[in-house]
């Protein structure tokens, strides 16, 4: 009885081989209304997947491809913010040269306690040298600095011959700390600066990167150091930052993050949800750039440098100074307010020129181009000096478990700042001065040459405005570049 009749299958689509008198569409796919609605479906589906399948591949190849123009225009750039970086957290005391350690009080407890340490080995020196036999093979060092040998002082107290304590030997001095090293007092002075570090940079960001290139344990490959933490810092930025920014936005339901601020009548909570998303996501990547500026501004001598690479860096400022140390400490305040300047001066200027100064970019483009040149010269001269103290306060390191030293290319402070305010101070109090010395190159009679150093010097910045000739020099040069494209299209137009 039943064989007479075909029942639709379980999954609900017609059995389109069955012919019967009683449902005659059923014997036709062409002419069956349901038959072609699933063919349609089944269709259409196959044609998302596809397409589906052809976006992403698309999507990928286009983010392999941006990727790869992210990282070769980075590494056009990253020789001159290397050098610049090295300018920024370079320690060039005033006049002298005498490395500074501090305030006075400071300064008065740690010459007493070296005075201390220096009189103790004095008499631990001068009781071994007594107490030692002929036979004892004792030596009188009177600088007990890190490989001397016994070669350098006289060989025995029997050796009356070559014994002479009138002899230079015995009066010359070298300052040491506590572990033995020793302690420059000037860093112009050739004998006591280490080989794989470079002599005071007075110049710009050329001579850094020229005395990098001809630096025997430096040498090109040090232009690139970084370049990958910061390519994975911007390529993560590039994702986090609008994606956050587009959330909020559509959480406060306010206008797409597409349309410029320019053009809101409104922009408040717009540029709210900006600067929230640029600090939010500048907070989170932070350790990419403590770790960039700590690998930029140490040694590449393989015998010396403390970090190998990114990861490295990671796990070794984890397991020395704890895991706060990558987001919280001296670097939490600094870290803030650069990822919330920044945007906000960046992004406020064209909505200042126009609803400020009420100049419209179509009606006056030169004299948009103007304003928009001083405003950036005004932003360069906020943000310069909070990038030099951000840069110095990262390469502290503050180890709660003692570690490799942290060797640096140039010279650094060796006294900690203690936060934004007390690197700005110290800045302006010990490397503002009026003039420069040489580099440790004397006249005949045995003076030391000073030449003038810039007119700002004088006030007391010098070191907070490391590099702003070569930011001013890109700005005028776009400046420039803007204006004859405005001067060619009012050509075109008439």
């Amino acid at each position: 009885m039943a064989s007479g009749f075909n029942f639709p299958p379980p999954t609900g689509a017609p059995n389109v081989n069955s012919s019967t008198p009683l449902r005659p569409y059923y014997g036709s796919p062409l002419d069956s209304p349901l038959q072609q609605y699933y063919q349609h479906t089944s269709q259409l589906e196959e044609e998302l997947s596809h397409h589906s399948e052809l976006n992403s591949q698309e999507a990928a190849r286009e983010l392999l491809s941006y990727g790869m123009i992210k990282y070769m225009t980075l590494a056009i750039a990253t020789p001159f913010e290397n050098a610049q970086t090295l300018l920024q957290v370079q320690y060039l005391p005033n006049d002298d040269g005498a490395i500074s350690s501090g305030n006075d009080d400071s300064r008065a407890a740690e010459e007493r306690r070296d005075e201390e340490f220096r009189r103790a080995q004095e008499e631990a020196e001068e009781e071994e040298y007594f107490n030692s036999g002929s036979g004892s093979g004792g030596y009188y060092s009177s600088n007990p600095r890190r490989g001397a040998s016994a070669e350098d002082f006289p060989a025995s107290r029997s050796s009356a011959n070559r014994l002479d304590p009138s002899a230079a030997v015995f009066h010359e001095r070298k300052d040491i700390d506590q572990s033995g090293y020793l302690i420059r007092a000037d860093l112009y002075d050739e004998d006591s600066r280490p080989t794989f570090q470079l002599a005071p940079i007075e110049g710009g960001v050329w001579k850094t990167v020229t005395g990098l290139v001809k630096h025997p344990t430096e040498g090109w490959f040090s232009l690139w150091k970084g370049q990958y933490t910061n390519w994975v810092y911007e390529i993560l930025h590039l994702f986090a930052q609008p994606t956050l920014e587009a959330t909020l936005n559509d959480t406060f339901d306010l206008y797409d993050d597409t349309i410029p601020l320019v053009h809101l009548d409104r922009f408040g909570p717009n540029m709210a949800t900006m600067v929230t998303s640029h600090l939010v996501v500048g907070l989170i990547l932070s350790p990419l750039e403590l770790v960039r500026t700590r690998l930029v501004v140490q040694t590449a001598d393989p015998a010396q440098r403390k970090y190998t690479g990114m990861l490295n860096c990671i796990s070794t400022i984890i397991s020395e100074e704890g895991v706060s140390a990558l987001w919280g400490g001296v670097n939490l305040v600094p870290t803030v307010l650069y990822h919330t300047l920044t945007p906000l001066i960046a992004n406020s200027i064209p909505l200042v020129i126009d609803r400020v100064f009420n100049i419209s970019a179509s009606d006056s483009p030169l004299l948009f181009s103007i304003a928009e040149l001083g405003l950036e010269t005004l932003d360069l001269l906020i943000r310069l000096p909070l990038e030099t103290v951000r840069k110095r306060l990262q390469i502290q390191i503050q180890a709660k478990i003692p570690g490799k030293r942290y060797e640096t290319v140039i010279e650094t402070r060796k006294r900690p700042y203690a936060g934004v305010i007390d690197c700005v101070y110290k800045i302006i109090q010990e490397e503002g001065g009026q003039h420069k010395r040489l580099s440790g190159k004397k006249s005949d009679d045995g003076e030391v040459s000073f030449v003038d150093r810039p007119w700002y010097s004088s006030w007391g910045v010098r070191g907070l405005y490391t590099g702003l000739g070569m930011h001013l020099t890109s700005n005028l040069a776009m400046f420039a570049v803007g204006a004859v494209t405005n001067l060619q299209d009012d050509g075109d137009d008439w």
